[in-house]
């Protein structure tokens, strides 16, 4: 019997949960700031939950993500411009501050207009997730909805400018 919609990925899954059961332990470790028992502790606690979250994951959900360099391109823009952006955002929390801004719009787009709404293909679900992780990555916008049976995608953003 069957457990999930991937069968046959049971030896690549121990080896992969092993090297995410190490990674997560290393970076709990890395952010813990000190060695302890107590840190020991909750490392492998913590290790063990996501390393088990991930597990189910992989097991039981029915999409697989593919990506190439493609699916990750909008990913460059939005880390590049989060310093500028978190500086607009300071800027208009300042005017909030002293009531001179106001509060933000709305924007619907045609998600024919936004490369990442509208993949298709082997990568299509990670392309859109990727694209919609670096829309709403922004301090000063982030994505509303992304209609694709009437093809908008709606933003909002504080300082009017919703992309």
């Amino acid at each position: 019997m069957r457990l999930g919609p991937i069968s046959g990925i049971k030896e690549r899954s121990t080896r992969d949960a092993v090297a995410i059961w190490v990674l997560l332990a290393v970076t709990y470790m890395v952010f813990a700031g000190s060695v302890s028992v107590n840190e020991g502790i909750a490392m492998v606690v913590c290790a063990t939950l996501g390393t088990a979250w991930w597990w189910v994951v992989v097991r039981r959900g029915g999409v697989r993500f593919r990506f190439d360099r493609a699916s990750l391109r909008p990913l460059g823009p939005a880390i590049l411009g989060m310093a500028r952006q978190t500086m607009r955002v300071g800027f208009h929390l300042a005017r909030a501050v002293f009531g001179r801004a106001g509060g933000g719009a709305t924007q619907e787009q045609s998600a024919a207009a936004i490369p990442w709404a509208r993949p298709d293909g082997a990568i299509a679900p990670a392309t859109r997730a990727v694209g919609l992780l670096a829309a709403s990555l922004a301090p000063d916008s982030y994505v509303l909805s992304l209609d694709r049976a009437h093809g908008t995608v709606t933003t909002h953003a504080l300082e009017g400018e919703a992309r």
